[in-house]
């Protein structure tokens, strides 16, 4: 259930025409009115039109930078509830073309993406009890961020907040007792498909092969500069949550 709060944001930004929502929505950078939202700006502040001026190697950096902060939430996040091992799913590292459910108007598979990645564990005892989610949400609301809940079919319980710089933090108990940590970023203009040929083109398969580990690992940037040699899946979601 949407607060109030996130329902007056949605309605002002569809009425500005500047974000249309398929689910869940969040406005576009600097909130309605802003000079971000009025100019159809991604997440990270770039128009369309700005994001293709850039060349594949400046896009290649801004991921860069997106993904080292997305590891910094997610490390974070996972503390919160063990320090042990967790599972892998979706490994971060490539982007995933095309938009996610916070698009703008024109993106397309060719010309957008986001980046994800999530970790999972399994408590001792875990039966996705909603009050599983106290921890994170005591956490959320730490860092100043709104929190949202939300319960699904299996059941699970879902507790998400949006942090200050567009990226969203979302824990899940399910009755399985496998409990997932997520980071997602919002949509982002840029050359998709190029990126992520040159983003995991560049990173050994050896690299890739990380099926568990503790908190504060994560697969290797690569570099501009690195070889051009490989091609891993980085689209590996492990084993798929339950909705």
């Amino acid at each position: 259930m949407l607060g109030i709060k996130a329902a007056a944001r949605i309605v002002a930004t569809v009425l500005l025409g500047t974000l249309v929502a398929t689910g869940a929505v969040s406005c576009a950078p600097g909130g309605p009115g802003s000079l971000g939202a009025s100019r159809n700006a991604d997440a990270g502040g770039l128009t369309q039109v700005e994001a293709g001026a850039l060349s594949i190697e400046e896009q290649f950096d801004l991921v860069r930078e997106r993904d080292a902060r997305m590891q910094e939430l997610l490390t974070d996040a996972q503390l919160v509830i063990s320090d042990g091992v967790w599972g892998w799913g979706q490994k971060g590292v490539g982007p995933i073309t095309g938009p996610n459910i916070w698009a703008l108007p024109g993106m397309t598979e060719e010309n957008s993406y986001f980046l994800q990645m999530w970790r999972a564990v399994n408590p001792a005892g875990a039966t996705g009890a909603k009050q599983d989610l106290d921890p994170m949400v005591a956490y959320f609301k730490s860092k100043g961020w709104e929190v949202e809940l939300r319960e699904s079919s299996g059941p699970s319980f879902e507790a998400r907040a949006e942090t200050e710089d567009g990226f969203f933090v979302s824990w899940t108990v399910q009755a399985n007792g496998q409990y997932n940590m997520e980071v997602m970023s919002q949509s982002y203009w840029g050359d998709s498909r190029t990126l992520l040929h040159e983003i995991v083109d560049r990173i050994p398969p050896e690299e890739t092969a990380i099926n568990e580990s503790l908190p504060g690992v994560y697969i290797r940037f690569p570099d501009w500069s690195d070889p051009v040699d490989y091609a891993p899946n980085l689209q590996d979601h492990g084993e798929d949550q339950d909705e």
